[in-house]
């Protein structure tokens, strides 16, 4: 990021190369239970990044989990510490000492939890939401993890002529389908909102980066698992066709939560108030085979409240 932002200054002010400071700040890592002195870090880190910045060099201070240290005031349930962490940001950002050439950038998943004075204008007004990958960005994230020149099982590279990039492209064609399908046997949860009216969220609907990374990973896992038992050397189809639905039938249990409202923002569900949550499993064991690889079941946990 701080490479990027310095090209980009760089291109503006026209010039070739042009250095940069990046400070990056984890949230939880400023608190601390002495009075004021997480108060005293933050005045810490822009007064840095205000020496910086008077040599000419761009500066970016990054805030990672930033609901953590700038949460809405009169939230708090004892010492109500954001009351004054709070305005010690605001000072910094917008006060009367000036702050050029620093660029403050803040993350989070949970920016209803952050106090609404942060996110007015002239403060952290630019807001970026990066959105869950669609199969159009599922294929480009897909190629970064499974790439063409990985073993590839023998089965697989006959298909195309020995093609490793082909062979690739298909098997990445067939995951995306396999995670993006709309069907009974992708069907994830069924969500009731407050005016009553219910409705069936697919997996697809929690795709992730991250879980793509964990499905090509799972696949690598399978193909050494089946080269030690003797098979071919290689990641096969099958072995990451399997990984996809291993990745969801892992995830099945991860809504469970106490209020589903909450789960509901952290997940990136947003609009309607949402009252409760059941989770659609696949029969297991016997069950399963007897009803079909597609019968699902709809499940009430008894004891919520484990994930948030």
């Amino acid at each position: 990021m701080a490479a990027s932002l310095a090209r980009t200054v760089g291109d503006a002010a026209g010039q070739d190369a042009v250095r940069s400071s990046f400070l990056n700040v984890k949230g939880p890592e400023l608190l601390n239970k002495f009075v004021g002195e997480t108060e005293r870090h933050i005045r810490l880190i822009f007064a840095r990044a205000r020496e910086r910045a008077e040599q000419g060099v761009p500066v970016v201070v990054f805030f990672d989990e930033m609901e953590s240290l700038f949460r809405t005031r009169g939230t708090g349930i004892s010492s109500d510490t954001e009351t004054t962490i709070v305005p010690q940001l605001l000072a910094e950002i917008d006060g009367v000492e000036r702050l050029d050439n620093v660029i403050v950038i803040g993350a989070s998943n949970r920016e209803d939890m952050i106090d609404p004075a942060i996110l007015r204008p002239g403060r952290l007004d630019v807001k970026i939401k990066v959105e869950r990958p669609d199969a159009e960005a599922a294929r480009d994230i897909f190629p970064k993890y499974l790439r063409a020149g990985l073993p590839l099982h023998p089965d697989d590279l006959a298909e195309h002529d020995g093609d490793a990039a082909r062979t690739v492209a298909a098997m990445i064609d067939a995951a995306v389908e396999s995670m993006y399908a709309v069907g009974r046997e992708n069907e994830f949860l069924e969500v009731t909102y407050a005016s009553g009216d219910r409705e069936v969220l697919h997996f697809k609907d929690f795709a992730s980066g991250a879980m793509i990374r964990n499905v090509v990973d799972r696949a690598k896992k399978a193909a050494i698992k089946s080269f030690l038992a003797g098979e071919p050397r290689g990641i096969s189809l099958t072995h990451l066709l399997a990984a996809v639905r291993a990745e969801f039938h892992e995830n099945e249990d991860l809504p469970n939560t106490s209020n589903p409202d909450d789960w509901a923002r952290v997940s990136g569900r947003k609009g309607e108030r949402i009252v409760f949550i059941r989770t659609i499993v696949a029969p297991k064991g016997a069950a399963a085979a007897a009803s079909g690889p597609v019968a699902r079941s709809v499940e009430t946990t008894a004891d919520p409240g484990q994930y948030l």
